[in-house]
C-alpha cells in the first residue's frame, strides 16, 4: 500500500484526483472536507471562518499522524496544496509518493474566477511564482459583475429603511441592527434573496448579517442553517386522557 501526498495550486482538481483513485477502505485526508463537517452550515466548500480553519488544521494533523501508521495496510491520500520544504522532507521520509495535480495556470485562474473565493487567486499566484510560471490576472468581482448592481443596492436601501432593530436573522436567529457595531459579526447588514439567485431569484427581499449571507452562499444548505439546527425541539401535545371503567363496574357517570 502507498502513502500519497497530493499537491498542487488551488482549484487544480486535487480532491477530484483523489476521488477518482481512492477505493473503499482507503484513507483520504482533505482540509476542505474536514472543515465542512466541523460546522452545521458551511460557507461554501472552500471558504471557512478563522475558527473553523484553526480546528480543521488541528484535525488534519491528528488524522495524518494516525493514518500514516496504516499506510502498510491501505492506501493513504493526503491533500496538501503547498507543504513547506521541511514538511516535504518529512513526507518523503515516510516513503510518500508525491503526486502533483496541475492543469496549468490558465485553467486554474479561470476556475478560481468562476468557482472559488477571489482571494484564492493570490495563493495560486504564489504557487506558480515559486515555480517561475506567470499567471493571468484575476480581479475581485464587483457587485455588478456578480449580478448585484444598482437595483440590488436600491432594494437593500429599502429593506434597511423598513428594518426594525432586533429582528432575528433568518439564517442564525440572532438579532440584526442597522448599526454594524451592534451586530454579532460587527458588519453591515446585507440584502439576500429568499429564492436563491441560482434558482431564479431576482429581487432581494430580506436582510441577513454579513457573515450569515456569506455562509448561506448559493442556498444549497438552507435546511442546515443554525436557526434550524439550534432551535429547541417542541414536544408533541399529549392526547387527552380517556377514563375507562374497571371490568365488572359501571362507568362513573352511570352511578
Amino acid at each position: 500500500m502507498t502513502l500519497y501526498l497530493v499537491i498542487g495550486p488551488p482549484a487544480a482538481g486535487k480532491s477530484t484526483w483523489v476521488r477518482e483513485h481512492a477505493e473503499a477502505g482507503d484513507l483520504t485526508i482533505d482540509f476542505d472536507a474536514l472543515a465542512n463537517v466541523l460546522t452545521p452550515a458551511a460557507l461554501d466548500s472552500h471558504k471557512h471562518t478563522p475558527e473553523v480553519k484553526a480546528v480543521a488544521r488541528a484535525a488534519r494533523q491528528a488524522a495524518i499522524d494516525a493514518a500514516v501508521v496504516y499506510a502498510d495496510d491501505v492506501d493513504v491520500y493526503v491533500i496538501h496544496s503547498t507543504p513547506s520544504a521541511k514538511l516535504m522532507e518529512h513526507y518523503r521520509g515516510l516513503g510518500a509518493e508525491v503526486v502533483t495535480v496541475d492543469p496549468g495556470p490558465d485553467v486554474v485562474m479561470d476556475r478560481i474566477s468562476r468557482e472559488r473565493p477571489w482571494q484564492m487567486a493570490q495563493a495560486a499566484k504564489k504557487w506558480y511564482s515559486e515555480r517561475g510560471v506567470d499567471t493571468p490576472a484575476v480581479k475581485r468581482p464587483t457587485t455588478t459583475e456578480r449580478g448585484m448592481g444598482w437595483d440590488h443596492q436600491q432594494h437593500r436601501d429599502r429593506l434597511l429603511r423598513l428594518h426594525i432593530d432586533g429582528t432575528p436573522c433568518w439564517w442564525c436567529g440572532q438579532p440584526m441592527f442597522r448599526d454594524p457595531a451592534r451586530n454579532f459579526d460587527g458588519a453591515v447588514l446585507e440584502a439576500d434573496h429568499s429564492l436563491a439567485r441560482i434558482e431564479g431569484g431576482t429581487v432581494a427581499d430580506r436582510l441577513l448579517h454579513h457573515r450569515c449571507n456569506r455562509q448561506r452562499g448559493r442556498g444549497t444548505r438552507d435546511h442546515l442553517r443554525p436557526a434550524v439546527a439550534l432551535a429547541p425541539e417542541v414536544a408533541p401535545e399529549a392526547e387527552p386522557a380517556t377514563l375507562l371503567a374497571w371490568p365488572g363496574t359501571a362507568p362513573a357517570d352511570e352511578g
